[in-house]
């Protein structure tokens, strides 16, 4: 039942990805509004999400995952509606920022109750890549699901259709175990959440406002050196605090630290990839269904890999498949910048093959080894870091991304060079990885005969 009930969130959060990306040149058209308009329309749900989730597992570990879930839940269905109502880009933006909010609540209370349920290292790995598997599920039928709404209805349909997934969720949560989690006595450390928020809040809007306005303009620049100020009070705040919301002893494992580096990069060319291709197909003259069927190969193949990295879970150590994940991620973001999108579309098909197999193979198992490193009493805060440093990725991936598609005449130029850093980027963390492999396979090796 806490499986079940949990996955409910990670279908919320993946589908609102997946199915508004297919609904964005229908918003452009309804509301009125530009490129920056739609990375707006996505990174404000991304921020808000991301800026507070390490409140989020907070507020679980104080008060109960499964309470603060089911507010979570509320306020998802709360938000949905707005967005599906907005007569204006404010309104809309506002409630996305809300559907963030909700989120922010869900996903690290999702992932405390699954730690706490499943204890044993094997079996809640296996949990939390079913876990990722129902998100994949998801992302696949996002995009056509998106498409047959639009073909009957307008993009408010896009948010509308939470609304009784929100319900399922509801129900299914009163059928979990209430004192499931732990329940502290910390406090929320306010002072550090605020200047985390602000950090995060403007270097977004440096990112997505510079391409427009140029990254001279004083106003680009000043947000930026706020952003660097704010990041720095974060860090002094959460080093003097008695109650942080963001232990940083933690980051003195450095298996943590690299496997944050890791989550970072990957979202942000995993998500970054996931909005360009979208726009790509769009603006290429597919129509949002055609666009859903163009994109269904990443989708599939994404959610296979959850699947196969859920059932190997008890045979490979989860730090392989993470390598071999990579990897494979690896090579369909080279074809995909040495090619182009332009070429012939089964080639395409292939590479998107390749990147959604490798992302789904190797990314529950990263969550799952974070997790790890911790002790339970911080898997609320452990949850809330991995999918904070994940959605911090994926804001910076659609905001820098997102530029290279301001012109619509070089859209095949702008989603190859978003390839070609997401190959860059993705060697990195294959080589971290990679790194980390070695380091525990040596270990594991030095410790056999002592057994």
């Amino acid at each position: 039942m806490t499986l079940l009930a949990t996955s409910t969130s990670f279908v919320l959060v993946i589908l609102d990805t997946s199915i508004v990306n297919v609904a964005l040149e229908s918003i452009s058209q309804g509301l009125a509004t530009d490129v920056t308009g739609l990375q707006w329309i996505a990174t404000a749900y991304v921020v808000a999400f991301a800026s507070l989730l390490l409140s989020g597992g907070a507020l679980g570990d104080i008060f109960g995952a499964r309470r603060i879930y089911m507010i979570g839940l509320v306020l998802f269905t709360i938000a949905s509606l707005i967005s599906g109502c907005a007569s204006s880009m404010a309104t809309l933006i506002a409630g996305r920022i809300l559907q963030g909010i909700g989120a922010a609540l869900l996903v690290p209370c999702a992932l405390s109750l699954l730690t706490h349920a499943y204890p044993d290292d094997t079996a809640r790995a296996r949990a939390i890549a079913s876990w990722a598997a129902w998100g994949g599920a998801a992302q696949v039928v996002g995009p056509l699901v998106g498409g047959l709404l639009l073909a009957v209805f307008d993009w408010r349909s896009m948010f509308l259709v939470n609304v009784p997934i929100c319900v399922v969720g509801m129900w299914l949560t009163l059928g979990i175990d209430g004192h499931l989690g732990d329940h502290g006595r910390r406090r929320l450390d306010w002072p550090g959440q605020l200047s985390a928020a602000l950090a995060m809040i403007l270097l977004n809007a440096a990112l997505i406002e510079g391409a427009r306005v140029g990254w001279g303009d004083r106003w680009i620049v000043a947000a930026l050196m706020l952003s660097g100020l704010s990041t720095l009070s974060f860090v002094i705040i959460e080093r003097t605090s008695s109650s942080p919301i963001l232990p940083l002893s933690l980051f003195s494992n450095p298996v943590f630290s690299w496997i944050c580096v890791t989550v970072l990069l990957s979202s942000a060319t995993f998500f970054g990839m996931l909005f360009v291709l979208s726009l790509y197909f769009l603006q290429s003259g597919y129509t949002p269904l055609q666009t859903g069927l163009a994109m269904l190969p990443f989708a599939l193949l994404a959610t296979a890999g959850n699947l196969a990295s859920a059932r190997l879970a008890h045979r490979i150590s989860p730090m392989s498949l993470m390598l071999v994940g990579s990897a494979v991620r690896l090579i369909g973001f080279a074809g995909l910048a040495f090619g182009g999108a332009d070429v012939f579309y089964p080639l395409l098909a292939l590479e998107l093959i390749l990147m959604g197999f490798g992302s789904g193979l190797g990314n529950p198992m990263t969550i799952s080894v974070l997790i790890s490193t911790v002790d339970r009493k911080y898997s609320g805060i452990a949850s809330g870091i991995s999918r904070a440093t994940g959605q911090l990725g994926s804001a910076i991936g659609v905001a820098i991304f997102g530029a290279f598609l301001a012109d619509p005449q070089h859209v095949s130029d702008g989603t190859r060079l978003a390839a070609s850093i997401s190959t860059a980027s993705t060697t990195l963390v294959t080589l971290v990885i990679w790194c980390l492999w070695r380091q525990r396979e040596a270990s594991s090796t030095w410790r056999g005969p002592d057994r």
